[in-house]
């Protein structure tokens, strides 16, 4: 039984990437990406889907068209994104190209962060669906920064129309049974607070009690953040809670359970094995080309 178990296929696979920072003027940083994606692609070159969760790049047109060609010369899987906290980082630009973080940019916006990536990225919204397989994907994105309101600082600001299109779309009235355990997959560059190692410093999404509550409702839900970079060997990074919270740490730069970045090179994210009645998230370093052992089951 075991070993039927352990050779069985699964239904579908697909990654989750976060803070891959591509910059333009930042070869580490696509160095890093075109590595990630090369090793996942060897993994599993049938995957469905490719997840790129937040901190796609610095925030300028300049490091999207990067990121875009870079994506355009290695293969992968189908690309889903969500916007995070550095894709709103063109207002720190100046207008030599440079960056200043003690004063905003007051010809650029949230609103043209915004309109940038669905632009770039194919949107109409910073928020979206897909359903693969009869799987639902539901991919979250903070939609202000700072210049709305000082107070967001680095964290996602949620709409009420955002809350309000994930309860519908959250919502398992009418479903059978096996539906509603049927798990559904959630997106979102900044963490709940309190939930996973490296979460409590930050209050990561300003409307974390009514996300939270409105998750908790739903016992099939699987969370996917970024953001800490916490290293997934040494800190704890997917853990069951009324729901199931899964950090991907980090493409670009991995941090200890000290919160300083790591001295050597550790560039990581997740593989999602997707089986009838459990799913298999396997976490991956890519420099060494290495799983993190043991794979956590969510049945």
């Amino acid at each position: 039984m075991e070993k039927e178990k352990a050779d069985e296929p699964p239904l579908f696979s697909f990654s989750v990437l976060s803070d891959v920072h591509v910059m333009a003027s930042d070869p580490v940083s696509q160095r890093l990406l075109r590595a990630a994606l090369a090793d996942h692609h060897a993994l599993r070159p049938g995957s469905k889907l490719l997840v790129l969760n937040g901190d796609l790049t610095d925030g300028t047109e300049r490091d999207y068209t990067s990121l875009l060609k870079l994506l355009g010369d290695v293969p992968h899987a189908p690309v889903q994104a969500t916007m995070g906290n550095h894709d709103y980082y063109g207002v720190w630009h100046t207008p030599s190209g440079g960056m200043d973080t003690t004063q905003m940019n007051p010809a650029w916006s949230s609103q043209q962060a915004v309109a940038l990536f669905d632009r770039m990225m194919g949107y109409d919204k910073p928020y979206h669906e897909l359903v693969v397989d009869g799987y639902r994907f539901l991919f979250l994105s903070g939609e202000a920064y700072r210049d709305v309101d000082a107070s967001i600082g680095e964290d996602a600001y949620l709409s009420p129309a955002q809350l309000d299109w994930l309860r519908e779309r959250l919502d398992d009235t009418g479903l059978s049974t096996a539906e509603r355990r049927k798990p559904v997959f959630v997106f979102l560059h900044q963490p709940l607070p309190h939930t996973l190692d490296g979460t409590d410093a930050e209050r990561g999404v300003v409307q974390h009690e009514q996300l939270r509550a409105l998750l908790e409702e739903h016992p099939n839900v699987i969370l996917f953040s970024g953001h800490t970079h916490w290293n997934l060997a040494t800190t704890s990074q997917v853990k069951r809670l009324k729901f199931t919270a899964a950090s991907s740490a980090s493409i670009r730069r991995v941090w200890s359970g000290e919160n300083k970045p790591e001295t050597k090179t550790i560039s990581q994210s997740l593989i999602v094995d997707v089986y009838p009645g459990r799913v298999v998230i396997k976490r991956r370093e890519h420099t060494s080309k290495r799983w993190i052992q043991p794979d956590h089951v969510i049945d």
